[in-house]
């Protein structure tokens, strides 16, 4: 038997037992099923409901490329590789490669923030250099997410983690909308603020708790100026909303003769010919 494990096989000028490659074998079949129960027991939290699939994703990313590096390394000790030349060799190589994807590890990295810190998580609701968006998937690089128009954005993570964003799915209450709205002065103030609380109120997106608020804003140059306020559990049809409710007024306004005055300018023509004689 050990005759047949010391049995050498030459490779050019490098020479590996038997031994050797019962050793590789032993070590490649380890990775795989240590792979194969680490993949069970993510099957296993997803039926569970324990971790959402961003982080699966990454976990399973991240210790897949861990346990075949490490296995790598050891086979490559097993069958006699120099290591250490192999690192010297390779030094200035990986210094240039880091240099030049420096925005790519960054990325890479604020992927880890995003999935594990919490602070943003798939299915919240962004909004992004003024765009609203919701988020469909969180990956080692980049998040993708869907706006209100259904178009697919692809936002750099460092973007989305380093920059400041809104998350309007997160938070101690609900999401706050406004609408404002300008009436002509000697309107009815009272009415006025009764209708704006009724189209608000209407709406039945709009929460009843906290209630609808209606604030006096200024007196302006042709206007009163008033605004209504409502708060919303999900924020991603607020645009919709704020339309209903501007249609809303418009309608209730027109029903009880209340104005909403547009801006006016009087033009006066002076002639400067001089008088005739005759």
């Amino acid at each position: 038997m050990n005759e047949l494990l010391n049995r050498t096989f030459h490779l050019g000028h490098h020479s590996i037992t038997v031994l050797e490659l019962v050793e590789v074998a032993a070590v490649i079949l380890a990775a795989r099923v240590l792979l194969a129960l680490f993949r069970r027991g993510l099957r296993r939290a997803k039926k569970m409901e324990a971790m959402d699939e961003g982080k699966r994703f990454i976990i399973r990313r991240l210790v897949t490329s861990t346990v075949w590096t490490v296995t790598a390394l050891f086979v490559l000790s097993i069958l006699g590789v120099e290591l250490t030349a192999l690192w010297a060799g390779s030094a200035a190589l990986l210094v240039g490669v880091g240099i030049g994807l420096q925005g790519f590890f960054n990325d890479v990295v604020s992927g880890f923030v995003l999935l594990f810190e919490g602070g943003v998580a798939v299915g919240n609701v962004l909004e992004v250099d003024g765009k609203l968006v919701r988020i469909e998937r969180i990956d080692l690089r980049s998040t993708r997410a869907v706006t209100v128009a259904g178009e697919l954005i692809v936002l750099p993570n460092a973007k989305v983690a380093g920059e400041a964003v809104v998350n309007l799915s997160q938070g101690d209450r609900a999401m706050r909308i406004r609408v404002n709205v300008g009436v002509a002065y000697g309107s009815d103030v009272a009415l006025v603020s009764r209708l704006l609380a009724e189209a608000m109120s209407e709406q039945p997106e709009v929460l009843q708790s906290p209630e609808p608020a209606v604030f006096f804003q200024d007196f302006a140059d042709s206007s009163l100026n008033f605004s209504v306020m409502g708060w919303l559990d999900d924020p991603w049809d607020r645009m919709a909303i704020q339309s209903r409710v501007r249609t809303a007024i418009d309608a209730k306004f027109r029903e009880h003769g209340v104005t909403i005055p547009f801006p006016q300018r009087d033009l006066h023509i002076v002639d400067h010919r001089p008088a005739s004689d005759d």
